[in-house]
């Protein structure tokens, strides 16, 4: 959060001044110095000072190292390590407040993914299990998008920074669930306790919302 604080800060100080960030990096090239030195030693017999231009300290220096140039865009590097540091948040912070919702949709991906299997099977598909999944769910997503929220205040100021970064992880979470629901769905069927199947349900409608509003970042009235 930090690292995209200061990222952005020194993008919006440099904008005013439309500043071209570009620059010319020059370095020695040695890629050739192998050939050259063979080449140096098998003229060895030659008057290494002399003044003439086959002089092989000469040749050798010449053949043997250039100058290699390449353009600089040190505000292409910016922008690209502010995406980065952007995407980096939001993958960290898409786990951090949902991580028993993606652990649940890899666990059924890899059992169907297997082959002979289903998910029907699974004990982590049982309805007390998934139950224990959906409820570890919804607390861990109000504590974490709570100190979430609570750490971007810290260090964004603006409420339209804190929605751009908060939106994607909304959606990452809102198509996860959504997975969730789809693998849930297709073993119910096999479950047989219906006040078990009723309050499953009502989880998912709760943590739907939860994402809704613990996710979502209001404009200031101005």
């Amino acid at each position: 959060m930090a690292l995209v604080k200061n990222i952005k800060i020194l993008r919006e100080q440099l904008s005013p001044f439309d500043i071209q960030l570009r620059a010319v990096e020059r370095q020695l090239d040695f890629s050739e110095a192998g050939k050259a030195v063979t080449k140096f030693l098998a003229t060895r017999n030659r008057r290494i000072f002399s003044m003439s231009t086959e002089n092989a300290l000469v040749t050798l220096l010449r053949e043997g190292v250039s100058i290699q140039e390449s353009a600089v865009d040190s505000k292409r590097d910016l922008e690209d390590a502010l995406r980065n540091a952007c995407n980096d948040f939001i993958e960290h912070s898409s786990i951090k407040v949902a991580s028993p919702l993606f652990d649940f949709v890899d666990q059924c991906k890899s059992a169907l993914s297997s082959p002979n299997s289903s998910l029907q099977i699974q004990t982590f598909m049982a309805s007390l299990a998934v139950i224990n999944t959906l409820e570890a769910l919804k607390i861990i997503l109000i504590a974490e998008t709570s100190s979430l929220k609570h750490l971007m205040n810290l260090y964004l100021d603006s409420n339209i920074t804190q929605g751009i970064l908060l939106r994607p992880v909304m959606r990452k979470i809102s198509r996860a669930l959504e997975d969730a629901k789809k693998f849930i769905s297709s073993v119910q069927d096999n479950w047989t306790e219906t006040e078990a199947k009723a309050l499953i349900f009502q989880l998912l409608g709760e943590i739907e919302g939860l994402v809704r509003t613990h996710l979502n970042v209001r404009p200031v009235k101005t």
